[in-house]
C-alpha cells in the first residue's frame, strides 16, 4: 500500500511538472520578440512580419506599406507624423515621450522599452530602424482595439448628433484616457484637439478630421465580422461636405445635429 502511494505521489508530481512546462512554453508563444536581421527583414519568433526596404520604407508581410523614416522622422503610410528616431536606436513619438531603445553593438542588439522590457533583438545596421518594432506592434494593437476605439468614436458622433457639447468633450477625453492603441497613432492629436474645442462648430471640424484618419485604418484592418458604412452629408461645414464612419445604414448625422438627423446617405461599406 506504502509503495503503491509513493508511486502515485511520484506520478502526479510528474504531471504537475509536465502541466507547468507546458504553460510556461505556451507564456512564451505569446509574448512577441521581433527580430530584424541584416537584410532588414522583420519576423517575431521565426514568422515573417516584413521588411524595410533600402528607401527605409516599413512594409507588412502582405507588400503593404505602414510607415518610413525621412530625415530622422518616422511616418505613417499616409505621411502623418509617428516621431523621431535616432541612429543609435532611440525613438521617441510624436509628442516626445522616449518609446524604446537600442543596446549593443553586434547582429543581435536588444531593443528594450522604457521599462527595460525587451522587445526583440535588431542587427547593428539598422538601429536607426528600431521603430519599425513599434510599427508592427502599434498595427496589431489596434487591430486588437479596434472594437474599443469603434466604441470611443461612436460616443463623441452621438453626442455631436445630439448638440451635446459637453458629452462630446467627456467622449474625447475619456477615448484618450482608454489607454487603448490609438494613443500611438496620430488620431490621438486630433483627439486632444477635439477634446479642447471651444464650441460644437469647432468640435465637428477636428471630428471630421478624426472620421477622414479613422476611415483610412479601418479600410487596412481586419474587421472580423463587423460592417461599417462610410457616409456623406453634402451640406455640412457650411456646403462643403464630410464624412463619418457609423455601425448602421440608418442616417443619424453627427454634422447637422437636431436640425437635420436624417441628412447624408452611404457612400462605402465596409467589411
Amino acid at each position: 500500500m506504502k509503495k503503491h502511494l509513493i508511486m502515485s505521489l511520484v506520478f502526479l508530481t510528474g504531471m504537475l511538472l509536465s502541466v507547468q512546462s507546458i504553460s510556461a512554453q505556451a507564456s512564451d508563444k505569446t509574448k512577441r520578440q521581433m527580430y530584424i536581421n541584416g537584410n532588414g527583414e522583420v519576423s517575431d519568433r521565426g514568422i515573417t512580419l516584413g521588411y524595410i526596404s533600402k528607401e527605409d520604407i516599413v512594409f507588412n508581410n502582405q507588400g503593404r506599406k505602414i510607415g518610413f523614416i525621412k530625415n530622422g522622422k518616422v511616418y505613417d503610410a499616409e505621411g502623418n507624423s509617428l516621431g523621431k528616431a535616432k541612429k543609435g536606436g532611440q525613438y521617441y513619438n510624436d509628442s516626445g515621450e522616449f518609446v524604446l531603445y537600442v543596446e549593443g553593438n553586434d547582429e543581435k542588439c536588444k531593443i528594450l522599452d522604457t521599462k527595460g522590457h525587451s522587445l526583440g533583438y535588431i542587427h547593428k545596421n539598422y538601429k536607426l530602424h528600431a521603430c519599425a518594432v513599434h510599427c508592427f506592434f502599434k498595427e496589431k494593437s489596434i487591430e486588437e482595439d479596434m472594437d474599443s476605439i469603434l466604441a470611443g468614436y461612436m460616443n463623441i458622433e452621438n453626442a455631436l448628433a445630439e448638440d451635446n457639447y459637453e458629452s462630446v468633450q467627456e467622449a474625447a477625453i475619456k477615448l484618450i484616457n482608454d489607454s487603448t492603441a490609438v494613443n500611438e497613432t496620430y488620431l490621438k492629436k486630433t483627439l486632444n484637439q477635439l477634446s479642447k474645442a471651444s464650441s460644437l462648430t469647432e468640435q465637428r471640424l477636428y471630428f471630421a478630421t478624426l472620421s477622414k484618419q479613422l476611415y483610412t485604418i479601418s479600410k487596412k484592418m481586419d474587421l472580423k465580422g463587423k460592417t461599417l458604412y462610410w457616409n456623406h452629408c453634402p451640406m455640412a461645414m457650411d456646403g462643403k461636405g464630410a464624412n463619418w464612419l457609423a455601425l448602421s445604414e440608418k442616417i443619424n448625422n453627427p454634422y447637422m445635429g437636431l436640425k437635420m438627423p436624417g441628412c447624408g446617405s452611404v457612400k462605402e461599406t465596409l467589411k
